[in-house]
């Protein structure tokens, strides 16, 4: 079985120094199947309107608090 993957979505914003960035929003999880696709959890009420990616998670310890994408 294949580690689960995150589903992705993209926000642009301004900082305070007026540069645009991109942050990433994690919005659901993705396992692979046998089939070599993925079947894809999102949590109710999300939305995909749209482009989103999945990427497989990132090795973290326990403590070191919320992943950054």
């Amino acid at each position: 079985m294949t580690k689960p993957h995150n589903i992705l979505v993209a926000r642009e914003y301004t900082n305070s120094n007026g540069e645009v960035k991109t942050e990433w929003l994690r919005v659901g999880v993705a396992f692979q199947n046998k089939q070599g696709g993925f079947n894809c959890e999102l949590p109710e009420g999300i939305g995909l309107t749209s482009s989103f990616v999945i990427l497989p998670r990132k090795e973290r310890a326990e403590d070191d608090g919320p992943a950054e994408e």
